[in-house]
């Protein structure tokens, strides 16, 4: 039978009686934690600072180690 349980990612993680039980993960919105975050405002703001990238990016591990990279510009 299907049970609702709710909280925070950390905390329902490390529940020992959910372990290797099968889950559904629904994200019901972001707690009021790490919004006032330095390091997380100064994150969005250089990525806010970066334009998207247009074009797929193959960021395997066998393009980034493989001395040759696809750079468009």
């Amino acid at each position: 039978m299907a049970e609702a349980i709710e909280g925070k990612w950390e905390d329902l993680a490390g529940r020992q009686e959910l372990r290797g039980r099968r889950v559904r993960v629904i994200i019901l919105g972001k707690s009021g934690t790490g919004d006032g975050d330095p390091w997380l405002k100064s994150l969005q703001a250089w990525a806010d600072s970066h334009e998207p990238v247009g074009h797929q990016v193959d960021d395997s591990r066998e393009s980034i180690y493989s001395g040759t990279v696809d750079d468009p510009r």
